[in-house]
């Protein structure tokens, strides 16, 4: 802290800064050679840095080194939207997807180059990847560490470029995938297909593809939770007479008993034949039946006469 507050003190005040600026001492030449306090303010800033962030030789290592970019790396990760039907949603299915995939380059071992002899030592970093820049400053010189523009922090240069990828080191390709979408899944869910995505650098692992889920819209199931609900239109001498009707379900077509006397608006129910409680659940909600008794607009004579003997018994 001491130190610190030496520098700020060395910055507030514009002589101290200058003489820093011009003999490398706050003090002016006197104090010592340039060469001498120039060192001593890189041993500053050294200490600064190994203090708030474990700094080594170096203070500042944004740059890759190139061997860390010759290691194997796992393949860009993919995200990619499936529509799903309401019953697809719910009862699972297998989808073939159609991909544009970075495939690893057969031609040149991922090089980039036509051949090994194509391949030389980038000038400008030496082949390390990275370049060192020394700036100096009031309070010494700080050295930082990037990652080479040239060589792109791969510490070679190709002279020649492959003819398969251009240079790329990765071919595109398209391919159809099966995914299999498990039962289950909630509207607006992502899933996650492991190492089946892009190919890796230098042979590492393949990334991953995240599918988001969208479920389109049904005009006959309705989702509240983990139920389903419909709506079954029922003659009113079905609903006065009790009837066996049929009604659709995500299994296929259903045949159900309406009790005698059913009233408009009352709910019959299928239990444990509603959506998954979760992937790959084995549990399920319910299905109900919303009954909608419809009225004829227009009747024979000969049903009017029956009805009003109907009404007549009745009343």
């Amino acid at each position: 802290m001491k130190e610190i507050n030496q520098a700020y003190e060395v910055l507030s005040n514009p002589e101290k800064r200058h003489n820093y600026d011009r003999y490398g001492s706050a003090e002016g030449f006197a104090q010592g050679s340039p060469e001498g306090e120039f060192g001593r303010g890189e041993s500053f800033f050294k200490d600064i840095f190994e203090t708030f962030f474990g700094g080594g030789n170096d203070y500042s290592s944004r740059g890759a080194r190139a061997e860390d970019r010759t290691r194997p790396q796992a393949g860009n990760d993919i995200l990619i939207n499936i529509a799903l039907s309401f019953k697809e949603s719910v009862l699972g299915v297998k989808k073939k997807v159609s991909l544009e995939l970075e495939r690893a380059c057969n031609a040149c071992q991922q090089t980039g180059a036509a051949s090994r002899s194509d391949i030389g030592e980038c000038p400008a970093c030496q082949g390390r990847g990275v370049v060192n820049t020394i700036q100096r400053t009031v309070l010494g010189a700080i050295r930082t560490q990037v990652t080479c523009s040239r060589c792109q922090g791969e510490g070679k240069i190709i002279k020649k470029k492959c003819r398969e990828c251009g240079g790329r080191k990765f071919v595109t390709k398209k391919e159809t995938i099966e995914l299999n979408i498990p039962r289950g899944i909630h509207p607006e869910k992502k899933l996650r297909y492991q190492g089946v995505g892009n190919d890796g650098w230098h042979g590492g692992e393949r990334g991953d593809i995240y599918v988001a889920i969208k479920v389109k819209e049904n005009p006959y199931f309705r989702r509240k939770g983990d139920d389903i609900h419909v709506e079954l239109p029922v003659s009113f001498l079905d609903a006065i007479l009790g009837s066996t009707v049929e009604v659709i379900t995500l299994e296929g077509v259903e045949q159900i008993k309406i009790p005698a006397g059913s009233q408009n608006g009352e709910y019959l129910t299928l239990r444990s034949r509603g959506c998954y409680l979760g992937i790959n659940k084995t549990a399920r909600g319910n299905f109900f039946i919303w009954l909608q008794i419809k009225l004829p607009k227009k009747i024979t004579l000969t049903t009017e006469g029956i009805l009003s003997n109907l009404q007549r018994e009745t009343s």
